[in-house]
């Protein structure tokens, strides 16, 4: 299990909070049935340390300025859209005989082989909700899109959940398709402009 400090923030003001980024910290909030809601802040270095390591679902004792600690998740991150760092981060306490709901990026395996062909790999969904014990979330759920065809795909309830979770969500949707390259089809026919053009330049018989 994955260890990560914290320390108790005591002030809310967007300057307050616009400082404590500049000085490498993330303000954060961990909530759960026995610590209530409590205001942090964490190492953005920490973090992101853990989350190279140990995945974006990691189990986490989080230790509060040593003298508390909880078994957590990062349940909700919060990115700048400019830079992609992290802003904030919720903590939601866990149960690790309870099942919970977390987030789980797709990995698309294969994408090369397809492309290779001049197909185009279109990937609309890029992470699922998973159900299960916090000891059997994975970390990422792997797509194997090598064999498919032009026109074929992969949705939700073609994926094989493994190790004791649950995939949530509309077993119809569509993970990832494979299409036609855009480019190829714009080569084999002209533009109505240039099929114009092209009759103008023809001699009169």
């Amino acid at each position: 299990m994955a260890t990560l400090n914290a320390v108790i923030r005591d002030h809310f003001k967007k300057s307050v909070a616009k400082t404590l980024r500049k000085e490498g910290q993330i303000p954060s909030v961990v909530y759960g049935k026995t610590v209530g809601n409590e205001s942090i802040a964490v190492s953005a270095g920490e973090v992101d340390k853990l989350f190279r390591s140990e995945g974006r679902n990691a189990i986490i004792t989080l230790n509060i300025g040593d003298k508390k600690k909880y078994t957590v998740m990062a349940h909700d991150l919060q990115f700048n859209n400019l830079k992609g760092t992290i802003q904030h981060i919720d903590f939601l306490e866990i149960n690790m005989n309870e099942e919970i709901d977390a987030v789980v990026p797709v990995v698309l395996q294969g994408t090369e082989e397809v492309e290779g062909s001049g197909a185009v790999v279109n990937h609309q969904l890029n992470e699922l909700t998973v159900r299960a014990l916090p000891k059997d979330l994975p970390s990422s759920i792997e797509v194997d899109v090598s064999k498919l065809a032009v026109g074929e795909n992969i949705r939700i309830n073609d994926i094989d959940a493994k190790n004791g979770y649950t995939i949530i969500g509309d077993p119809e949707e569509v993970i990832v398709s494979v299409s036609y390259g855009g480019k190829n089809e714009e080569a084999e026919e002209p533009s109505a402009a240039e099929g114009a053009q092209a009759s103008e330049e023809q001699p009169a018989e």
